[in-house]
């Protein structure tokens, strides 16, 4: 009975990593789930160790074995998982090995200071190496937590800079900002700025092949209550460029017609770009934008026939 409840904890964990789904795919909920390899695979190696204690319980004279083992399974299980979730739609992530890793070892080795199974086998913790395991386990759980945390700290100072979404003078804006098939490098802003408010810009390298595209993702959603979003673009090109500006929401089914799209000429030298917000509220086609869920803006060219390098800062709502 012990057995067929144990190998139940056991397929349970791994259906819950297979069937549950993100609430939302934002980069908090992302780092959450990740996170939660730890729990889930701890659980795992714990299930895994109670199994061969209770089959193997007299086969090894040192009982250490059985948490080697224990965690080399659950390593393995982990790493079988995610070979397998490289033929699905779901990513395969070498840094969730790492996780499951981690999991294993914090509940291990937490287990270890409570295992009443050590002392009759010869194996005796002395209550100061009880609280260094346990101290080093919290210590390491910790240092696997760090990427969530620093998630909940960008998204933090994102919504107290707000309205202000992208002025490229915070390194926690670099976790929300991407180049595809460009570059993207934060410098000292240009004299032309003016230098007051713009101490660093965002210059943007576009290559000539694709459509190459500067990326705000998860700006502060809710952008109710404002009239204009506004940026500044400076050009070294000495003709005049035609770039694409996109907005959507949450909602957006990825049709061209389900998002807010205009063709903006940049002038040699400084643009200032101001959009009205009622335009991008009544762009698609069939609803309306919902304006308190914002999700994606988007800066980009359509195959253009040479390199273009541009300057873009202090993305902000008025």
């Amino acid at each position: 009975m012990k057995i067929i409840l144990i190998v139940s904890v056991i397929s349970i964990a791994l259906m819950v990593l297979e069937k549950y789904k993100v609430p939302a795919d934002t980069f908090f909920w992302r780092s959450i789930f990740d996170a939660g390899h730890i729990p889930l695979f701890g659980i795992i190696s714990i299930a895994i160790l109670r199994l061969l204690q209770t089959i193997w319980e007299q086969r090894f004279a040192n009982p250490l074995i059985h948490y080697v083992i224990a965690f080399c399974l659950t390593g393995l299980l982990g790493l079988t998982t995610e070979i397998i979730q490289y033929f699905t739609p779901r990513d395969a992530d070498i840094g969730d090995i790492v996780t499951d890793g981690v999991g294993a070892v914090c509940f291990l080795g937490l287990y270890l200071t409570f295992d009443r199974r050590l002392p009759g086998s010869g194996i005796s913790l002395s209550r100061g190496q009880k609280y260094f395991i346990r101290f080093a386990v919290v210590i390491l759980g910790l240092v696997a937590m760090i990427p969530t945390l620093n998630w909940i700290g960008a998204y933090i100072q994102r919504n107290n800079s707000f309205p202000e979404i992208c002025t490229f003078e915070s390194t926690w804006e670099q976790k929300f900002i991407f180049a595809d098939n460009a570059s993207l490098s934060i410098v000292p802003a240009p004299e032309i700025f003016g230098g007051i408010n713009s101490n660093h810009v965002g210059r943007i390298d576009f290559k000539k092949s694709g459509n190459p595209a500067f990326i705000i993702a998860e700006p502060y959603p809710d952008w109710s209550g404002y009239d204009h979003l506004s940026f500044s673009v400076l050009s070294e090109s000495p003709e005049n460029l035609t770039l694409d500006f996109r907005i959507n929401d949450r909602r957006h089914n990825n049709d061209y017609y389900d998002r807010f799209n205009r063709l903006l000429s940049i002038h040699p030298g400084l643009n200032r770009i101001r959009i009205p917000l009622k335009d991008v509220r009544m762009a698609p086609k069939t609803r309306q934008m919902n304006m308190q869920k914002i999700d994606l803006i988007i800066l980009f060219a359509v195959k253009p026939e040479n390199d273009i390098t541009i300057y873009l800062d202090n993305f902000r709502l008025e």
